[in-house]
């Protein structure tokens, strides 16, 4: 059978300390508690050699266990592995926005506004924000979240446009209206950025050349005539 030397590394303040509260019979010597403190500093190094087949410091049995052992059951309360209900469908929400976002959190189940994505809300007094879940955000099957913006095309548009939504800075963005400029915004009209500046450099093209355009509209009404 292997045998384990254990040793309890207790500061030598505390040792000393711990004199102070004990009976008066069963006190020992500050002067032997120091004495027994540095002799088992002493033999510390010098514990293999005695034939113990492993030294075990006592300050770091379980410390790693007691760290994870909380962890673990928070996320076994989580994915509902504890015979609880679990956070379900609000875990992703939670690992984007924060545990904070979860009691304002609402999902408007039957709702068409993502053009079949879910729907959710975000509501404190009158504040409203309202986002998709993308089950393919990317492209590359990712699941994640957008938010409906403002189109910054034009004020009146009746489109939808919506901005990816990564974290919780993003929903105050969207509240103040910061990520509508957001050069990823999607507007289901006018599109992206990209599609309005090459909407605008068509359009300059066309007040640079009038003749061109003339002689386009010519060509269209003589094909029309026949």
């Amino acid at each position: 059978m292997p045998s384990v030397a254990l040793v309890v590394p207790t500061p030598l303040s505390v040792c000393v300390e711990r004199q102070e509260g004990r009976p008066a019979n069963r006190r020992v010597p500050e002067q032997v508690v120091r004495a027994q403190h540095a002799a088992m500093v002493d033999a510390f190094p010098g514990l293999p050699a005695e034939g113990f087949d492993h030294v075990v410091v006592a300050d770091n049995i379980y410390r790693l266990q007691a760290l994870l052992q909380p962890l673990s059951d928070a996320r076994r309360a989580d994915l509902g592995w504890d015979d609880g209900e679990g956070l379900g469908d609000l875990l992703l929400v939670r690992r984007t926005f924060g545990s904070e976002i979860l009691p304002m959190w609402r999902w408007r189940d039957g709702s068409q506004l993502a053009g079949g994505d879910r729907v959710a809300e975000i509501g404190l007094g009158a504040d409203r924000i309202v986002l998709a879940q993308r089950n393919d955000i990317d492209g590359e099957g990712d699941i994640g979240f957008e938010i409906l913006v403002g189109c910054a095309a034009d004020a009146e548009c009746e489109g939808k446009a919506w901005a990816p939504a990564y974290n919780v800075t993003d929903l105050l963005r969207a509240l103040t209206g910061e990520l509508m400029t957001d050069p990823d915004v999607r507007c289901t009209i006018h599109g992206g950025p990209n599609d309005l500046d090459q909407e605008a450099a068509d359009h300059d093209l066309q007040d640079d050349d009038p003749e061109g355009r003339a002689d386009l509209e010519a060509q269209a009404l003589e094909a029309i005539s026949g």
